[in-house]
């Protein structure tokens, strides 16, 4: 397997619960619904940690007869499983994923060479943070970042509730963040 699911705490979560097995953090619908009402989808169209299938249904629900490829490491129950998307070679014309977010930087790289339109992803406004990472935003075109302003939970294994029928709360800001090839200003925060 690859090194997907290594990691040893999620930052804006209670330290005592410790990781979800596998890095599955599925996004909510509530998050997925605001992008797709944003930026437009066609042609092929990759989500490579589908998961659950979270974010693909609500694609499916909106564009119905889209090419849409579904894939993740591990197979949960939706999609094509066992395909690690850092090795994968397939061009598409948009990759749009919810990653693990220790590997949202590869997943950022790798999507930009496949993906020949656009590359979404949702992730933590820490992305932003990094000497590293300011390297590759630089030299990459990311166009918009989509910040939430209700915060957003990500739901621990695809449950929308806690073991005790709670739903799930963070301190985490995440965002939605949209590079497209061939643009070149800077990025503009929106907000959803």
């Amino acid at each position: 397997m690859s090194n997907y699911l290594n990691g040893t705490s999620l930052v804006g979560s209670n330290p005592t619960r410790g990781r979800v097995d596998g890095d599955f953090y599925a996004t909510p619908a509530s998050a997925i619904i605001p992008i797709l009402e944003r930026e437009t989808l066609s042609g092929t169209v990759l989500e490579p940690a589908c998961g659950d299938g979270a974010i693909s249904k609500q694609i499916l629900l909106k564009y119905p007869t889209i090419n849409l490829i579904s894939n993740d490491l591990v197979f949960r129950g939706y999609g094509n499983g066992g395909i690690d998307f850092l090795k994968e070679t397939q061009k598409v014309d948009i990759m749009i994923t919810n990653p693990p977010f220790s590997l949202a930087q590869d997943f950022i790289e790798k999507g930009l060479e496949l993906a020949s339109n656009k590359v979404i992803l949702f992730c933590k406004i820490q992305l932003l943070e990094g000497v590293a990472r300011k390297k590759m935003f630089l030299n990459t075109p990311l166009r918009t970042v989509y910040v939430f302003s209700k915060r957003q939970s990500t739901l621990w294994n695809g449950s929308e509730f806690d073991e005790n029928g709670k739903r799930w709360a963070t301190t985490m800001c995440l965002a939605w963040f949209v590079w497209e090839k061939g643009y070149s200003g800077k990025p503009v925060i929106e907000w959803i």
